[in-house]
């Protein structure tokens, strides 16, 4: 294995680890100092030495994720040789049946100080001759160490097969998740890549402003790539343990020592084995059963903790929320009716769609008090990312969201909203959940990512996030508001889109 991972640090130049590994357009990698002295002491056409592909110096990108490998790689060969170091100075034997067996010579009975030709198979332990006749084991069964190590050795080859499988598994899932890691790590360039081109279109106060977003980021992949690297770090000790047992189950089973393998099996075999199964399954199995029993699960339960790095609204409408610094410079809403005027009598729409309002109309249509009618945007979004801003002011009573763009839709929705008699709560679909908040917000901000499945819910007035929402259809959503109930004149401010 160690040859292995060298090989996956090793410069095809020098033949030795990557140091400051840099990488060609051609996604070649070589030691920064290696491609140099190439380029030196090449023609005016310098070629990548593998692909032949001409490339200039100024094509060298620092390879910063295969850095950190090298050294993972680095750190991982030095933990694994110094464990070797250690089994061998605590056994003084090299090879892999080291301290696990005892040599037939000195496995004498401590009582008789005869050598141990039986096994007891009643107590499961060697035992000697004058030891079977004796009043300890008077109507055990005994078996001959040759005999009774074979079966023995059987039962090891299950749990063996398992553990094996096992940590392949588990190999398969670091992988796994080093390639979320690397995924992670990328995006997080690609983010602050764009996060740069933005500013650079900016004054100094912007600039100021690039360095706040670029922390956050730098925050959210610390706290994402953390909880991958915790996950990774958890199947890896999960991983170790199990090729610990693997090496030693391998060990044991090849021996041709029965009587050393039996006082190992005394001493840590029956234990080991034991250890692996599940409390339900059988306890005390005969050995020559064809029943085979269920070993607890390393892998049930673990899986790879995916790329979630995730800026919200900073992603795709960057400069918006920088320029809300710079009230002067915002423009005003687009001339566009956003609201479409549903015809509900308990609503009214603005002239110029931006707004909506409860009306105290009963009519024919009478409802009861604290009805709480819906309004729409006309259009419905399935794709891409998109931002409103609600003014909500000092209403006591509306809600702000999302749901479905037709009737059938309607009951898929995500709301936050605010009740006169209740307080703030979530609204999805058919479930409604407490929300406490720090600050009354007086506006709202509203971000659906079509592309994530999620909503997020903001006080616009400075970024707050308040709520994230996920959802798992692809229902085309529109803007839902509300003005909430009338509350006979108490709650008859509009709502207003403010921004869209």
């Amino acid at each position: 294995m160690d040859s292995r991972l060298f090989k996956q640090i090793q410069c095809s130049v020098c033949l030795g680890e990557f140091t400051d590994p840099v990488s060609l357009l051609c996604d070649h990698t070589f030691c920064r100092q290696c491609i140099t002295n190439h380029s030196q002491t090449s023609s005016r056409l310098r070629l990548c030495p593998e692909c032949r592909r001409p490339y200039t110096m100024w094509d060298l990108r620092s390879n910063r994720v295969l850095r950190n490998m090298v050294d993972a790689v680095r750190e991982h060969l030095t933990e694994q040789q110094a464990l070797r170091d250690r089994n061998m100075a605590a056994t003084g034997v090299n090879g892999p049946r080291a301290g696990l067996l005892m040599e037939p010579e000195k496995l004498v009975c401590p009582d008789h100080d005869e050598m141990l030709k039986l096994f007891c198979e009643t107590d499961q332990k060697l035992v000697c001759l004058i030891c079977r006749d004796g009043d300890k084991h008077q109507g055990h069964t005994f078996k001959p160490v040759d005999e009774a190590a074979e079966p023995k050795k059987e039962m090891l080859k299950e749990p063996l097969g398992f553990i094996s499988k096992e940590n392949k598994e588990l190999e398969e899932l670091i992988k796994r998740q080093n390639n979320e890691i690397t995924k992670t790590e990328e995006r997080s360039k690609q983010l602050s890549a764009q996060i740069s081109a933005q500013f650079q279109e900016m004054q100094q106060f912007l600039r100021e402003k690039e360095q706040e977003v670029k922390a956050l980021l730098e925050k959210e992949e610390r706290g994402v790539v953390e909880k991958m690297q915790k996950n990774r770090n958890d199947i890896e000790q999960k991983l170790n343990t199990g090729k610990e047992h693997e090496e030693v189950l391998k060990s044991v089973i090849e021996t041709d020592q029965p009587a050393g393998f039996l006082q190992w099996w005394t001493e840590h075999g029956l234990g080991i084995v034991e250890g692996m199964r599940k409390a339900d399954s059988w306890s005390k199995r005969d050995e020559n059963a064809s029943q085979s029993p269920e070993y607890k699960s390393r892998v049930m339960g673990l899986s790879v903790t995916s790329e979630s790095l995730f800026l919200g609204p900073y992603e795709t409408h960057l400069k918006f929320f920088v320029w809300k610094k710079m009230l002067g410079s915002i423009k005003p809403v687009p001339d566009r009716n956003v609201i479409s005027d549903c015809h509900d009598p308990y609503l009214r729409v603005s002239s110029d769609g931006r707004s909506v309002t409860r009306t105290d109309k009963k009519g024919i249509f009478y409802r009861k008090k604290d009805y709480r009618p819906l309004a729409r945007t006309h259009k419905s979004f399935q794709s891409g990312q998109h931002y409103w801003e609600v003014d909500v002011g000092e209403k006591i009573d509306w809600s702000v969201g999302v749901d479905g763009g037709c009737i059938s839709n309607l009951n898929k929705n995500i709301r936050l909203q605010l009740k006169h008699n209740q307080g703030y709560s979530i609204k999805e679909n058919s479930t409604e959940t407490d929300k406490e908040l720090a600050v009354k917000p007086r506006r709202i901000g509203l971000y659906l990512d079509c592309d994530r499945h999620q909503v997020c819910f903001y006080n616009a007035e400075d970024m707050t996030l308040l709520h994230i929402s996920t959802y798992l259809s692809f229902t085309p959503y529109s803007l839902s508001l509300s003005p909430g109930a009338y509350l006979q004149g108490r709650n008859t401010d509009p709502l207003t889109v403010c921004w869209n």
